[in-house]
């Protein structure tokens, strides 16, 4: 069995690139952990959906590993039925490092089952983040209670007026999917207004 030595990682339910950590992560230093080298096709299955691993598949019965097709490599964490629960890339130089070595790798064929596949893998983290908070922050008006605030945001945004609260609200739904980047800085303009 192969291992890599000294590395960081930083684990999250879905995978994030290295330039997409913040400094606010649990980055955690890493002294030894193996490695597998699998298929192209399994790998982007597993980097792309959730899966869970058959653990008999791999040689040894880790929680933790790395797993890479030579050109990429991705740490993972499996809970005790083998279900990958976190992913991490690898920042950029010890990742380079490992993929300089790849053909000294043996590869393996890792058994697994796609348990649910993920709309939009390449969806970049602070894209999430902005559809959470609007996704939040809609989901937490209530139409009747919060009528000032929805016609507050929705003159914000289109500079008019509009009485109908139903059209009012999904005219603003349509928007949070059409300009993410419009919405979120109006919510989070107006949010700050509030708070004043």
């Amino acid at each position: 069995m192969d291992y890599i030595y000294d590395i960081v990682l930083n684990f999250h339910e879905n995978y994030y690139e290295f330039y997409e950590w913040k400094s606010t992560d649990k980055i955690i230093n890493i002294k030894r952990i193996p490695i597998y080298k699998i298929s192209t096709k399994d790998y982007l299955n597993i980097k792309n959906n959730y899966t869970t691993i058959d653990k008999q598949s791999l040689p040894k019965q880790n929680k933790m590993f790395l797993i890479t097709n030579g050109i990429e490599v991705m740490g993972l964490l499996l809970d005790n039925l083998g279900k990958v629960i976190k992913k991490s890339s690898l920042i950029f130089e010890e990742s380079d490092e490992i993929i300089e070595d790849k053909d000294l790798l043996k590869l393996i064929n890792i058994k697994y089952k796609i348990d649910k596949i993920i709309k939009n893998p390449n969806i970049s983290r602070l894209s999430k983040e902005k559809s959470n908070y609007i996704e939040s922050y809609l989901n937490s008006i209530d139409k009747e209670k919060d009528e000032y605030i929805l016609k507050y945001i929705y003159y914000d945004i289109y500079n008019e007026e509009e009485s109908d609260l139903n059209k009012l609200y999904n005219k603003l739904l349509d928007l949070s999917k059409e300009d993410k980047n419009k919405m979120y800085e109006c919510l989070k303009r107006i949010n700050l207004e509030l708070k004043r």
